[in-house]
């Protein structure tokens, strides 16, 4: 990460968040039982993330 510039230094971590995101909502597309409690806990962990570490 030394190339890096200060913005970037959360980013796979944000990306992983995102991914558990969309992952749950497809999810609750296909009504996959539990998705829609995977959504809103994965979006409260990014939002909760986000929070922590302002970019």
């Amino acid at each position: 990460m030394s190339n890096a510039i200060a913005a970037h230094k959360h980013r796979a971590r944000l990306h992983i968040l995102r991914d558990k995101v969309k992952r749950a909502l497809r999810d609750q597309l296909r009504g996959i039982p539990g998705a829609d409690e995977r959504v809103i806990a994965h979006q409260a962990a990014r939002a909760a993330y986000r929070a922590a570490h302002p970019a």
